[in-house]
């Protein structure tokens, strides 16, 4: 499956996020990140996001089991999403 995970909170926050996010999925930019999941991986991910959720926090996943569902074009100096893995 796969996943993007983005993230809004609390500037002192973004480390908690950066860290739980880190284990599983690559970290394209500030407070987004992209990876490929098995479908226990996302829910063990979603429930350590919501044991890390605070008032003030906002976490989006996405998620797609088909990857064809996700087009993307990138522009500037920047990986193509998923290449770090490879």
């Amino acid at each position: 499956m796969h996943v993007i995970v983005v993230y809004d909170v609390p500037a002192e926050r973004t480390s908690v996020y950066r860290k739980l996010l880190r284990r599983r999925l690559e970290h394209l930019q500030y407070s987004v990140f992209y990876g490929e999941l098995t479908e226990g991986q996302v829910t063990a991910m979603k429930n350590d996001i919501q044991k890390k959720l605070e008032p003030d926090d906002s976490i989006v996943v996405f998620e797609s089991s088909n990857p064809a569902a996700f087009e993307f074009s990138t522009f500037g100096d920047v990986d193509e999403p998923g290449s770090r893995f490879t």
